[in-house]
């Protein structure tokens, strides 16, 4: 099942979020004293300890972090932590926190308990009483129930989202979080993530594909990267924006028609039909369906660009 967290033989900890055979595409996600670094300098300035993982793969065209099944030592499993309420022997009265959260989706967004699940610090044991709360939510369709109401879920008791204030605030001290340098449309953005407050504890939602189920990203594909892509693209189709891995179809002025494929987690629910977007990103050629794919991903070593255009 991906996406999960693992640890391998040496000691490190990462989120796997793509599966090809018996290997498993990772970023880093704790390295003992280096645990918080940005996903961008674990890929473009990688320590000694990740080299042997650092692989080129036909689906990405690019070196990325792979981690064979036999190199793993514990999985860390979002949906089990929720099923077996560990969650229930917390401290610090995250316990509370986290089971209603949970409860909450499931009633307001009618999700089944077995579709939710608990990552980040908590699921790794290494969390403070100042953790936020970071949730998955699996499957598609579980995801689209999340897109069309999240906006409405302040109306659940103990549930608050962004306001203005904490939006500028939130905006301000992460630009490196949101694409492009206009405060306005990076706080337009921002409200379009999933963040939200659970009597006054953080909390953020994620959306993610079960494994090979709708809208899964199968990379057992070979594509050829050919440039950087920069310009002015017409969304044509978000049905897959809902999910990380993001995907758009768009068009150029001239009709050319692209896909986006956004693995950065901030590039969810990021555009809609006919919106205009400026994008800067790696462009890359399906050799088996012919399709260009503008890739923006955290392990690009360029600067990426997803922002509404207005």
């Amino acid at each position: 099942m991906v996406p999960n967290f693992i640890q391998t033989k040496d000691d490190i900890i990462w989120f796997t979020f793509n599966k090809i055979d018996n290997n498993f595409l990772c970023f880093p996600k704790k390295i003992g004293k280096y645990k918080g670094k940005k996903y961008s300098e674990w890929f473009n300035k990688p320590i000694d300890i990740l080299s042997k993982y650092k692989k080129k793969i036909d689906g990405l065209d690019e070196k990325v972090y792979i981690v064979n099944q036999k190199q793993i030592k514990k999985v860390y499993d979002p949906l089990k932590f929720v099923e077996d309420k560990k969650y229930l022997n917390l401290k610090f009265n995250l316990d509370y926190y986290v089971e209603y959260i949970v409860k909450s989706i499931n009633d307001f967004f009618d999700i089944e308990l077995s579709s939710i699940g608990i990552e980040g610090s908590i699921l790794l044991e290494c969390y403070k009483e100042s953790s936020d709360i970071d949730i998955l939510v699996y499957g598609k369709e579980n995801a689209k129930k999340i897109q069309n109401k999240f906006d409405k879920f302040n109306k659940y008791k103990g549930i608050t989202l962004f306001n203005e204030e904490q939006a500028n605030e939130y905006v301000e001290k992460r630009k490196e979080c949101g694409y492009g340098n206009n405060i306005e449309i990076m706080k337009k953005q921002f409200f379009r993530r999933y963040y939200g407050f659970v009597f006054g504890k953080q909390f953020s939602v994620v959306c993610v594909p079960y494994e090979f189920g709708d809208g899964y990203i199968n990379l057992n594909r070979k594509i050829k990267y050919i440039d950087t892509y920069e310009g002015i693209l017409k969304i044509t189709n978000d049905d897959n924006s809902c999910l990380i891995p993001s995907r758009y179809i768009a068009k150029d002025i001239n009709n050319k028609e692209y896909k986006i494929e956004v693995y950065n987690h901030y590039g969810i629910n990021q555009a809609k039909n006919n919106e205009l977007v400026f994008v800067k990103g790696k462009k890359y050629k399906d050799i088996k369906e012919n399709d260009e794919i503008i890739i923006l991903s955290f392990w690009s070593n360029i600067e990426e660009r997803f922002d509404l255009y207005e």
